[in-house]
């Protein structure tokens, strides 16, 4: 029998999504796939050679159950000059695949039936990960604009409340939170006694307005947990590797974690690590090709009748709004069956993302063109009926 535990813990709607598309692309039907949560780029060359010259003078042992010292140094050196989170040191820091590095976290903080706190739309993850930690998510609704408005969360919190998680730039929307968003929520933390994940995994690819991390708030940084890593600025999805950095205490038992679980993250992808923090021109790159695809899908999107779409200020998401009678997980499966354009139903980043759906630009211009405009004949199409 299987446990209790997962009783409750549904099955990933993007990797549901990505093994739909290999199955049809199995079968040599061409597949415009927006429901992709990684970029399409490969790994920049120097960062392979770099590991594949590390590997071969034998680096391919277990390392530290924390990460590799110089990786960790290297990271708290990144985190002081980019995040000016002051003072940041490498015994604060564990290596880990990023979104291991968030159950880590919940499992250290969380007693059973603790609450925490998430912001719709949210990345998908993060329900079934508080679940499966022992928690218990309690979301709440932001406004259409999906700016961080905590007066929902206010009414929310009860004596179990004991974290809040959020991202920025957002998975789903591409929201960049504000300076004075994070100071408000930099407060509403401090006032209620909470810590704060924030998951900065897209914290390189900002179209407009600026990165800032809660950390770099004097008055939070002993609540905070950081986390972020290296698949979405450098392209590095299938090596699996992040980091958090955390109180020393938290960030002790986030290792302890790791050392009964997964022992410590791969050597080669710690050895790419080291070669990604000193590559800083590739993740400029990335997010200027990035900048060029939103502009045009955002275009597209809005000569479609039907179609309302915020501009991302960040991330490779938009997360649009149709005017169709279908709710999104009967929108995106008819989607993909009728037209080979696969997305991810809105419903999967909360309650209040139905009528919406995810679409990645992290594909080809054309694919792109092709993929949007079939999805104006699919919304043509069911306008009729």
């Amino acid at each position: 029998m299987i446990s209790e535990r997962l009783s409750s813990i549904r099955p990933s709607a993007s990797l549901s999504i990505t093994k739909t598309v290999a199955e049809m692309k199995a079968k040599n039907i061409h597949i415009y796939n927006f429901g992709i949560g990684e970029p399409d780029f490969t790994t920049p060359e120097g960062i392979i050679d770099y590991s594949y010259e590390c590997s071969r003078s034998g680096m391919t042992h277990y390392t530290p159950s924390s990460g590799l010292p110089e990786l960790r140094d290297a990271i708290a050196q990144k985190l002081r000059k980019f995040n000016n989170i002051d003072g940041a040191s490498a015994d604060e820091i564990v290596v880990s695949p990023t979104k291991f590095t968030i159950y880590a976290t919940l499992l250290a903080l969380l007693n059973p039936g603790e609450e925490v706190l998430i912001p719709e739309p949210y990345y998908l993850s993060y329900p079934d990960i508080v679940r499966l930690s022992g928690g218990k998510p309690v979301p709440f609704r932001t406004p259409d604009d999906f700016s961080l408005d905590l007066s929902e969360a206010e009414k929310l919190v009860s004596p179990r409340t004991r974290v809040f998680i959020y991202n920025s730039p957002v998975n789903p929307t591409g929201k960049v939170f504000t300076e004075k968003e994070v100071k408000g929520l930099v407060d509403f933390v401090v006032k209620n006694d909470l810590y704060l994940i924030s998951d900065e995994i897209y914290e390189n690819i900002i179209f407009r307005g600026k990165h800032i991390s809660p950390a770099s708030f004097d008055e939070i940084r002993d609540r905070t947990i950081t986390v972020s890593g290296f698949s979405k600025s450098h392209a590095m999805t299938g090596w699996r590797i992040g980091y958090l950095h955390a109180p020393r205490e938290i960030a002790k038992a986030c290792d302890l974690i790791q050392q009964q679980t997964i022992t410590c993250a791969p050597s080669v992808s710690q050895t790419a690590a080291i070669e990604a923090l000193r590559d800083t021109e590739s993740p400029v790159r990335f997010t200027e090709k990035f900048r060029e695809r939103m502009h045009k899908v955002v275009k597209l999107l809005r000569e479609i009748d039907g179609i309302n779409v915020i501009e991302p200020e960040g991330t490779f998401y938009a997360f649009p709004k149709y005017d169709l009678n279908m709710d999104s997980v009967d929108f995106a499966s008819s989607l993909l069956k009728e037209s080979n354009v696969a997305v991810t139903p809105g419903t999967a980043f909360g309650e209040s993302g139905e009528r919406h759906f995810r679409l990645s630009f992290a594909t080809s211009d054309e694919d792109i063109e092709n993929g949007i405009s079939a999805l104006s004949g699919f919304i043509r199409n069911r306008k009729r009926m």
